[in-house]
């Protein structure tokens, strides 16, 4: 879908898209519940965009999507892509919206993806972004944060902003093959969505082969355990005020089941499912496609 829309944010420009049912429901858009897509890293909103296609065609949402600061089609600037920063400008856009359940607006659905998931709920809890529901997939919001290959990442990354592109191009696609329980699955267009953002043309010049780069790096390197640190410490998980779903991939290398137990057992009665994908790794929605849809519309229609 294109992000054929702006929304300027301390220095960002953010890309996103506020679309209306393509089926004719016979109710007025306002009147309607948007559908708010938070996509995780290194990701991009294309990861949601199946899924929020048949959703606009059902005729029962609205649909936002957007690339996060950093990411997709909203990179460009040199700055700050941390937890703590996104959660601040997905608040702010929610406002700019109408889209924060404050002064009559009308509180959407969000459904969060990997790192998603702590962004919106700082932006829930620290912000106080009102939800109606919120749906967690494949999440992290429980430290520590990411498995070996982060974790190096944010220890050295002058090394892999050293490393020459052919050789950082496999380490990309490496990256996106992991977060997979079938990389076959990848085939059909996915692979060269989910890199394209992180990759030059053959034509480039090397500055723009090094920013590029260096966007993907930054993108790891700025995340900060203080962000979840802080949300942690004060136990502000039980004060989530909107029913929670969680969906988990069975076979996630990312984020182990333990994590994602965790962060049920924090989130108390607010937490009304909590679902596991077979044949699914941490990239859900690109394994199991039609079960995750099924799991994201009963969840969105029972609201």
């Amino acid at each position: 879908m294109e992000l054929n829309q702006i929304f300027e944010y301390r220095g960002w420009t953010i890309k996103y898209v506020l679309l209306d049912p393509t089926r004719d429901s016979g109710v007025q858009s306002n009147d309607i519940e948007t559908a708010v897509f938070v996509h995780g890293t290194p990701w991009s909103s294309v990861t949601f965009g199946p899924i929020a296609k048949t959703l606009l065609g059902r005729g029962s949402h609205r649909v936002l999507l957007y690339d996060l600061p950093g990411y997709g089609e909203s990179q460009g600037y040199d700055s700050s892509t941390s937890v703590r920063f996104q959660a601040g400008a997905l608040s702010e856009l929610l406002q700019h919206l109408n889209l924060d359940g404050k002064d009559g607006n009308r509180a959407p659905a969000v459904i969060a993806h990997d790192i998603a998931g702590t962004i919106a709920l700082r932006a829930h809890l620290i912000h106080g972004a009102l939800f109606s529901s919120l749906l967690l997939m494949d999440t992290n919001t429980v430290l520590p944060w990411g498995d070996g290959f982060y974790k190096l990442v944010r220890s050295e990354p002058s090394v892999f902003l050293q490393l020459p592109h052919g050789i950082y191009e496999a380490m990309l696609r490496a990256v996106i093959r992991s977060a997979t329980f079938n990389p076959d699955k990848l085939r059909a267009d996915w692979e060269e969505l989910l890199a394209k953002p992180w990759l030059t043309d053959i034509e480039s010049t090397l500055n723009r082969k090094e920013q590029v780069q260096k966007s993907f790096v930054r993108q790891i390197a700025q995340a900060n355990d203080g962000d979840v640190a802080e949300m942690l410490d004060k136990s502000l998980y039980s004060q989530v005020s909107c029913p929670v779903k969680i969906l988990w991939g069975e076979h996630d290398q990312w984020i182990p089941r333990e994590k994602m137990e965790s962060l049920a057992g924090m989130l108390g009665d607010k937490l009304k499912e909590f679902v596991v994908i077979p044949k699914a790794g941490h990239l859900i929605m690109v394994d199991q496609p039609e079960r995750v849809a099924i799991e994201v519309f009963s969840w969105l229609s029972e609201r």
